[in-house]
């Protein structure tokens, strides 16, 4: 994917920029990856506050740079494939990485953020 520029976001909303800032980074970092993980973030963009990252996601998404899915964790751990735009869309019976069905009900549900630009 190409570059990244969240400079205009970070202009617009200077309490955020070095969240901005180390996302966008981080974005252009890894071009490969089109869905980004809160989880996974605040992992590696340990020098920023979680809450301004958090922010941060929701500033990109609104400008239309992300959108934010949801996906159901298996009981292995591992992120089911499916994405919902709706977490009340998910269905009762989810295949995980080896087609073994799970019950979705006690699952966790995690929003991600899927890159459009």
């Amino acid at each position: 994917m190409s570059p990244i520029s969240l400079g205009h976001l970070a202009k617009q909303n200077p309490r955020y920029r070095r969240a901005l800032d180390q996302l966008e980074a981080w974005i252009n970092a890894h071009p490969q990856d089109r869905v980004l993980n809160p989880q996974k973030l605040r992992q590696d963009i340990r020098n920023v506050n979680p809450a301004d990252l958090t922010m941060a996601l929701t500033l990109a998404t609104k400008a239309g740079l992300l959108r934010r899915v949801y996906k159901v964790l298996t009981p292995s751990g591992v992120l089911a494939d499916a994405e919902f735009d709706d977490p009340t869309a998910i269905p009762d019976k989810l295949p995980d990485r080896f087609e073994h069905y799970f019950e979705t009900s006690d699952a966790d549900v995690v929003p991600i953020f899927r890159r459009i630009a």
